[in-house]
């Protein structure tokens, strides 16, 4: 890619982002489908399918996520985006063996925020041990994960 084509392209996704954080998801969508077209990234469809997410639409944001894995099996994002959506639609057993695939991902450093995602899930099962653990883990990942120390805080006080 050349360097002129390259700081375009950056330059479209800075667009695409800031549209989808200022809401206009429509917008967003169809930046980014326009993106994938000239250069599928893992990235661009983890984006994608928070877009869709945002808008409601589950299934298409889980493919975009699945679009993304098949591109980078090593993505961690992917598989935690694809979780939490999963999770959404109330379908915890089905989340849980991904967001154990992003634990596993040697390069993903983001792994506080699967343990997290566990720690919702297994309070939301009511497997409070499960979920103090995970919670546990993910704050000791990420000390300033405010997320994470109220869980661990409520999980503390079903426990007592």
């Amino acid at each position: 890619m050349e360097m002129s084509h390259s700081k375009d392209f950056i330059e479209l996704i800075n667009k695409a982002k800031k549209n989808h954080l200022n809401g206009d998801l429509e917008v967003a969508i169809a930046q980014y489908t326009t993106l994938l077209s000239r250069h599928a990234t893992s990235e661009l469809y983890c984006l994608l399918g928070w877009a869709y997410c945002l808008s409601g639409n589950f299934t298409d944001a889980i493919n975009q996520c699945r679009y993304a894995i098949e591109l980078d099996s090593n993505y961690g994002s992917a598989y935690n985006d694809l979780a939490c959506y999963l999770t959404y639609k109330k379908r915890y057993d089905a989340a849980i063996p991904w967001l154990e695939k992003a634990i596993q991902l040697e390069s993903y450093s983001e792994k506080y925020l699967p343990y997290f995602n566990l720690g919702r899930i297994y309070e939301k099962k009511g497997m409070w041990l499960h979920a103090k653990n995970n919670y546990e883990y993910s704050q000791s990942l990420m000390p300033d994960y405010d997320k994470a120390r109220i869980a661990l805080n409520r999980i503390y006080s079903y426990l007592n």
